[in-house]
């Protein structure tokens, strides 16, 4: 996908009966290619370096590896995604790696461009146990743009409702965020919402494929479509990637 992104932390609930709480963080996004030579696992090995910086400075922050799968035509090789708890975190990691940190463009494995930002909403999890996550996730973006009359608490509403529905249905093992737009992008950005669908593991990516014509018969019978029609105008179709966790010093 062309543009992927994230945002920043504050909780907001919608429905007593939705199980998990709807949230917001910051999140930059780098698309990036690799330097002639150089890999994956060079990426992941030189982002680690950055995570002792880090944790010697009590900065809150994780940093994640994302690879086209099934994307299309693409002009990087991976993607970057870093993300905070907050805007205060993120400044102040920003501040620390401008002013501290010695080791900008050392031996970095490759050449990051098109650096953005967003506000990325966690509207919905059904989680599954930690033990049973994969290394390496499947993960899901579409852009799409709102109608003139688009609501916000509407479409997370829908999003607390479309959890709960999930849940008396027996479906589990994925999240949806959404992206919007923070900074980094200019007056022609083609979308207002990145949907973001990641799965926990492969099983249960293919459990919600067998699984989905009970979850869209609901959904219709219940009005979701014309609720989401409403606030939402279009959306492109869906690109795959791949996601791997680096590290995470939220814990520092």
């Amino acid at each position: 996908m062309r543009y992927l992104f994230l945002i920043s932390l504050s909780f907001v609930s919608f429905s007593l009966l939705a199980t998990s709480e709807q949230y917001v963080v910051r999140t930059e996004v780098s698309f990036c290619k690799y330097k002639e030579g150089k890999s994956y696992d060079d990426v992941i090995k030189y982002s680690k370096k950055y995570e002792k910086f880090l944790r010697a400075n009590g900065l809150k922050y994780s940093r994640s590896i994302f690879v086209p799968v099934i994307a299309g035509n693409t002009e990087h090789d991976y993607v970057l995604w870093g993300t905070w708890p907050n805007g205060e975190e993120m400044y102040k990691e920003y501040g620390a790696y401008l002013n501290d940190y010695k080791n900008i463009g050392s031996e970095n494995p490759g050449i990051c461009h098109t650096n953005v930002a967003f506000f990325n909403t966690g509207a919905l999890h059904l989680r599954i146990p930690f033990e049973e996550y994969d290394r390496v996730q499947m993960v899901e973006f579409r852009a799409c743009k709102f109608t003139d009359n688009s609501s916000w608490s509407e479409i997370l509403q829908l999003a607390a409702d479309n959890e709960e529905a999930n849940i008396k249905l027996g479906r589990d093992g994925f999240g949806v965020h959404y992206l919007r737009p923070y900074r980094g992008f200019d007056a022609n950005t083609p979308f207002d919402m990145i949907t973001m669908t990641h799965y926990y593991n492969r099983n249960k990516r293919a459990e919600a494929t067998k699984t989905w014509p009970k979850i869209r018969d609901y959904r219709i019978e219940n009005g979701f479509g014309e609720r989401w029609k409403k606030n939402v105008k279009s959306c492109t179709p869906w690109d795959l990637y791949s996601m791997e966790f680096i590290y995470n010093t939220n814990d520092s």
